[in-house]
């Protein structure tokens, strides 16, 4: 069993959950080139991972207390001088360690930069991550906190040959009411196709432009957006194309999708969630007049639930992710089952179910051990994939 560490690398700086987002970077983006569907399920629970003490957060961010409160101005001041001095950089430099038995195992690196807040801003002036405090929690939900806003760039190696670059950006605006997330890259990506069990080796470049917009409704934990993708892959086959199920030919080609989606995000924060219930609904069109090669769509429902126990030592997680597609997708436009322990792409289809459920025991502050369980299926009418039931993984971290 391996039981991960992080160091906090300085007081008041963003939540290490936002630091496992950079590491994680460079393989969601070899993973995106392959799908249309991004998402980040399970994110901080299944890395063991927790964000700093809110009331540290609030005690560190100069501008934090309420108006009028002039009894304790000079001791505010104090508290921002202290602030700037335990501060800390905002350019942080981001070991990547990829372990996705799809695409091999690999090292990369990521520099993230946590931006500071304006004067006057959700979390005060000097603050690197959006500071708890009264005012911001009765605008941002109960007991929530706000994410940062982040700027990233990375790359990535991988034994198999998948590299990849890329650009992205994530944002919190208005106290929260708007979110935003925003990546631009290039891969090269060396996987596997399994038609009817049977695999099949590819090589697939292309470059991703993706943007994700929503907006709080009023005062609620309720969000509704939009999203854009843009990828241009090249999908190679290693083998004669003659012997493959389907049609294929090595040009590149254009794929443009627009999505709505609709969010309801209770959890007590994006990156780690204690406590608290996130479901997501996204539905994707994927059309020729909008520049694309074919006319497909797909979408998805995922449900998260944490619950806090034994004193907050364990956190119980529950995750149920339904995918589906049709019309006439490519091949990276199937849903494939994405659960840890089975590899990307190896069980593809029309549609999709996982269901995972984990226990994390917070040892220590930035030490934990996670048990982790799932089980998924697949079904469909596509003659190049068969249905699959009882598909089960676990493991301990």
């Amino acid at each position: 069993m391996w039981i991960e560490h992080e160091k906090r690398l300085s007081r008041g700086l963003a939540p290490v959950g936002v630091m496992w987002l950079f590491r994680r970077a460079a393989t969601v983006l070899l993973a995106l080139m392959l799908t249309l569907c991004v998402g980040t399920p399970f994110v901080g629970a299944q890395q063991g991972e927790n964000p700093p003490d809110a009331d540290r957060q609030d005690a560190e961010a100069p501008g934090s207390g309420t108006d009028g409160d002039e009894k304790k101005g000079e001791e505010k001041g104090g508290d921002e001088k202290a602030g700037k001095k335990k501060k800390g950089p905002s350019i942080i430099p981001i070991p990547i360690f990829i372990t996705e038995p799809a695409i091999g195992y690999g090292l990369g690196a990521a520099v993230g930069y946590f931006h500071k807040k304006k004067h006057g801003a959700d979390s005060g002036e000097g603050s690197l991550a959006p500071a708890f405090t009264a005012d911001t929690a009765a605008k941002t939900g109960k007991g929530q906190k706000a994410p940062p806003t982040v700027s990233g760039v990375g790359a990535a190696y991988t034994d198999k040959g998948t590299w990849g670059v890329g650009f992205a950006h994530s944002a919190s605006w208005s106290r929260d009411k708007i979110r935003y997330k925003g990546a631009i890259g290039y891969a090269h990506v060396v996987s596997t196709f399994y038609f009817n069990d049977q695999p099949k080796d590819f090589t697939l470049n292309t470059g991703l432009f993706y943007q994700d917009i929503k907006f709080r409704i009023k005062s609620s934990d309720f969000f509704v957006g939009a999203k854009l993708v843009y990828l241009s892959p090249e999908l190679v086959f290693d083998e004669d194309t003659d012997d493959l199920p389907i049609e294929h030919d090595d040009k590149q080609r254009n794929d443009f999708g627009l999505a709505v989606q609709a969010d309801y995000d209770g959890r007590d924060n994006t990156m780690t969630p204690n406590r608290g219930q996130f479901v997501e609904l996204v539905a994707w069109q994927h059309l020729e007049a909008l520049g694309g090669e074919t006319d497909y769509w797909n979408g998805s429902f995922q449900v998260q639930s944490f619950s806090e126990m034994m004193n907050k030592k364990l956190v119980l997680g529950l995750h149920l992710d339904l995918k589906s597609a049709g019309g006439s997708p490519p091949l990276w436009g199937y849903p494939w089952v994405t659960m840890r322990g089975i590899p990307a792409l190896r069980y593809q289809n029309e549609s999709t179910a996982v269901l995972e459920t984990e226990l994390r025991w917070n040892i220590l502050e930035r030490w934990a051990a996670v048990g982790f369980v799932g089980t998924a299926a697949t079904r469909g009418d596509v003659p190049m994939f068969h249905d699959e039931s009882g598909i089960v993984a676990g493991g301990i971290g």
